[in-house]
């Protein structure tokens, strides 16, 4: 197999999140992400296609990956990823490969920089490739859901 190396700012362009104040509604309909996941909602939302979030400040090793229009805060990056080269769900899978603590540059709390996170190094197959391992990897995730909401019943 075949694999190209890319770093992470050739992918994606990293962009940071916003102060979430204004924009926050308990009858939101777009959810606002945090470093720690789901905070509230908006009727705003800062992107609206396929990206990975990645921790800015705080929890930076807890990858997400979102399909949907939303809104994260100024301690979240999210991406937007050039899907001729990378597939979206692809690259989450990819960056959950690596240990971001690793790239730690703060001093009390986790912190992470654009300029680091740019330069991270990724091997990438054809875009044919990654949907394939994609549509494995989907099925696996499924099958664990199911999984955990059998195991949940039983413990109920």
């Amino acid at each position: 197999m075949k694999f190209k190396k890319y770093c992470l700012g050739e992918l994606v362009e990293i962009k940071y999140g916003k102060n979430q104040k204004k924009v926050i509604d308990k009858n939101g309909k777009f959810p606002i992400y945090g470093t720690g996941g789901l905070i509230g909602y908006a009727n705003e939302f800062l992107y609206d296609k396929p990206s990975v979030l990645i921790g800015r400040k705080g929890t930076i090793d807890k990858i997400r990956y979102v399909e949907h229009p939303f809104w994260t805060v100024d301690t979240l990056f999210y991406t937007k990823i050039n899907e001729n080269l990378v597939a979206p769900k692809y690259l989450y899978y990819k960056m959950l490969t690596f240990d971001l603590m690793n790239y730690n540059e703060g001093t009390t709390i986790p912190s992470l920089r654009t300029q680091t996170l740019n330069s991270l190094e990724l091997e990438i197959p054809s875009i044919n490739t990654q949907k394939k391992i994609v549509s494995i990897l989907n099925s696996l995730d499924s099958k664990i859901t199911l999984n955990s909401m059998i195991n949940n019943n039983l413990a109920a």
